[in-house]
């Protein structure tokens, strides 16, 4: 049996967001060829398995990996990065081209991402891996929309936004856009930018935004508020995409979401795409998605692609093959 150790910087859990998601969904459809250990500080267990996957390029953990590597491990890197303008600024190039050199597989979530890592950053192609989010299949079934209206406190129809509540998610410029079309936004997620959290509050008029929490993926509240919204709009400065994103195409609506990063891989044609920086954009997606008639086309092309247990196969052969590697 192969044994992959997991390791994401230390405060990665105090506000998870889809990258830390990702990290446990791939620990739960892991196939049994395949057993994973969550890297524990207090008790390692660094000797026990060949393959060490760290998830980000968080400062401070390249020392650490060098030490891993040092016990015979083959390092798997996941980035998670998608760089633009929003984020170019901050970019130490040093540390991401040592990281790189200490990994010996860069697992990317599309084409796209490794082919902006490699014009930002320089990422070496010949250790690049393709191993795409996923959705859990759970989104599909139908469930009633009554439990996430009287939690919520919903009357009438709605635009959703889910994911943590900062500014590279551009809640705000969704809340104009809903409040464009007379809708309320209602979004699901933790507050990880508490001033702009408040922000988003001034800006919205009463009835048009709605902060409700956060919603587990298990909970199905949190389907039935996919499966019954109006839209799913998620106009972010950067998306690799997100696993929200995936979750609302899955549970069959219609999808208005950033032209930035790696969206198109995933949703192809059967999305309304905009530039988060142009507001105009963003109605106008909105009004298109709402006036074209409900189609599973995007349900039916997610659920083929990107089930999570489809997608944990990609990382599993990305293992097998490092394990057999001299």
């Amino acid at each position: 049996m192969i044994k992959a150790i997991f390791n994401v910087h230390p405060y990665a859990m105090e506000l998870p967001g889809g990258g830390e998601m990702q990290i446990l969904k791939y620990q739960q459809y892991m196939p049994g060829e395949c057993e994973v250990i969550l890297h524990d500080i207090w008790r390692p267990r660094l000797r026990e398995a060949r393959i060490f996957h760290h998830f980000h390029m968080v400062a401070g953990a390249e020392g650490f990996l060098d030490y891993v590597r040092s016990l015979q491990s083959k390092i798997v890197l996941s980035p998670n990065l998608w760089i633009n303008g929003s984020n170019s600024q901050n970019l130490n190039q040093a540390q991401i081209r040592q990281y790189y050199d200490i990994a010996d597989i860069i697992v990317c979530n599309s084409k796209a991402e490794i082919e902006n890592l490699s014009r930002h950053t320089g990422i070496p192609r010949e250790k690049a891996r393709v191993v795409p989010n996923g959705v859990d299949m759970s989104f599909m079934t139908p469930v009633p929309d009554d439990a996430f209206r009287e939690w919520a406190d919903i009357r009438g129809p709605y635009i959703l936004s889910v994911g943590n509540i900062e500014r590279r998610k551009n809640q705000l410029a969704a809340i104009r856009a809903a409040k464009s079309v007379g809708l309320p936004l209602i979004c699901i997620g933790r507050i990880r930018e508490k001033d702009y959290f408040e922000s988003c509050v001034k800006d919205a008029a009463s009835d048009s935004f709605r902060y409700v929490g956060h919603l587990d993926q298990s909970d199905p509240r949190l389907a039935a508020a996919y499966q019954h919204c109006e839209a799913f709009l998620f106009p972010s400065v950067l998306e690799t995409p997100g696993i929200a994103a995936l979750e609302a195409a899955a549970s069959g609506a219609p999808l208005v979401i950033t032209n930035e990063g790696s969206t198109r891989d995933y949703f192809s044609g059967y999305a309304e795409y905009v530039d988060p920086n142009d507001q105009a954009s963003i109605n106008s997606a909105l009004v298109r998605a709402l006036s074209n008639p409900r189609s599973n086309d995007l349900r039916h092309h997610v659920v083929s692609n990107f089930s999570w247990p489809h997608v944990v196969m990609h990382l599993l052969g990305h293992y097998l093959e490092l394990s057999y590697a001299q």
